[in-house]
């Protein structure tokens, strides 16, 4: 009887340490809308990359944390500054003379919980040749791209974790606990 005893409070306390390590969930913040959108195909270079998130964002020292690349297709980056953080926006301001091609943004930044959280997403720049009739100046042409405004319906990848370990290491203590005291109850029942 002590045995069983014994090993029905260890179950219990392996259990409520499993529940104790899995319960803290993470919710990084997420990206919200950018500047270029996602997978936009623009007519005039951006002179910025404006990333909008779901929450304010923790600003480390300098912005160590903090990180955007802007690579076009030979591998040149194109951001000309550090990053600027304001409340859930982060901003990098781009070198001129960006040429016609893809580009992929990267991005890494520090959600409010205090986990690094990154992603990627891609964007064109197609410049249009030009032509002898009047045309519209760039600013004109960007404020009147609706692609250059920040867009809700094509979102960025974003990637976290790949493996929520606590979660896994406590689900996997819990159903050790389980398959025990399973075999605790059929050998009492033998008995």
């Amino acid at each position: 009887m002590f045995r069983i005893r014994t090993t029905i409070a260890a179950v219990a306390v392996a259990t409520v340490a499993a529940l104790a390590v899995a319960a803290p969930a993470s919710a990084h913040d997420t990206i919200v809308s950018s500047t270029p959108a996602a997978d936009s195909q623009l007519t005039a270079a951006p002179t910025e990359v404006v990333l909008t998130f779901s929450n304010t964002l923790l600003s480390i020292d300098e912005n160590s944390g903090t990180a955007m690349t802007v690579v076009d297709e030979s591998g040149q980056d194109w951001v000309a500054g550090p990053p600027s953080i304001e409340a859930d926006t982060v901003t990098v301001p781009l070198s001129e003379g960006m040429p016609d091609g893809a580009y992929t943004v990267t991005w890494q930044v520090v959600s409010s919980d205090g986990h690094p959280t990154s992603g990627e997403y891609a964007f064109s720049l197609t410049v249009p040749e030009p032509t002898a009739t009047p045309s519209a100046t760039p600013s004109e042409t960007a404020a009147a791209d609706p692609t250059a405004q920040p867009s809700d319906a094509a979102q960025p990848t974003e990637q976290s974790d790949p493996m929520p370990w606590p979660l896994l290491i406590g689900l996997g203590v819990v159903l050790l606990a389980a398959v025990i005291t399973a075999i605790v109850i059929v050998a009492r029942r033998r008995r």
